[in-house]
């Protein structure tokens, strides 16, 4: 049987509902239903019920959801079931502060390696983890098995990089440079254009100031 292809709205959709049932689940709540998740969320139900029903969905009519098989079956769903090796290109303040976000490992994502072209910063450490210079990249990656890539460097050296990326075997780049990367099918890539962020938010408050006056 064909696999049904789930739109990327739905998938983004996906880590939130994971962020709002372990926090129930830790306050030890056993089951909700779409309504009261739907209130936490600010989302309606009906759409949380469309979301999860593209997974089969996991509610029983008259009881809900029970929150912990629902929290443990979205993050199989998102592939949280396994363990993921990163490297970090990029040693300057962004490639640190992701570094030493101890939260990716809680997720199960594990800080392997990081990587800088300048002389300077190679041999700084960023939790334990030394800075190497690009030189060692590809060995690294082949020797440690890594699946994924953060990019946190200019856009002007990220293309060329990425091109060596596409000769190893990673699986995935995590990219912050503000360009888009024409790379092999079987890379995923997730691009975080930060600006864009701010500038969407710039967006709701002229527009909520626009409707105020």
């Amino acid at each position: 049987m064909e696999e049904k292809e789930i739109s990327q709205a739905v998938i983004g959709r996906l880590p939130r509902y994971l962020r709002y049932l372990g926090e129930l689940k830790d306050e030890g709540v056993e089951r909700i239903s779409s309504q009261d998740l739907s209130a936490l969320m600010k989302v309606t139900a009906s759409q949380i019920r469309q979301d999860f029903n593209n997974f089969g969905g996991f509610g029983q009519q008259g009881y809900g959801y029970n929150v912990g098989y629902l929290y443990d079956a979205i993050g199989k769903i998102l592939g949280l079931d396994r363990q993921y090796k990163f490297i970090i290109i990029g040693a300057g303040n962004l490639g640190r502060a992701l570094g030493n976000y101890i939260n990716f490992e809680k997720r199960g994502f594990i800080f392997r390696g990081m990587f800088d072209q300048n002389p300077d910063l190679v041999g700084n450490s960023v939790r334990g983890v030394r800075v190497m210079p690009m030189e060692e990249l590809e060995r690294f990656i082949s020797e440690n098995d890594i699946d994924i890539a953060v990019l946190t460097i200019p856009k002007t050296s990220a293309v060329s990089v990425a091109e060596r990326l596409a000769g190893t075997d990673i699986r995935a780049i995590w990219n912050f440079a503000h360009v888009d990367l024409n790379l092999p099918e079987r890379i995923q890539v997730e691009n975080v254009h930060l600006s864009d962020s701010l500038m969407k938010l710039s967006y709701n408050i002229s527009r909520y100031q626009q409707e105020k006056e």
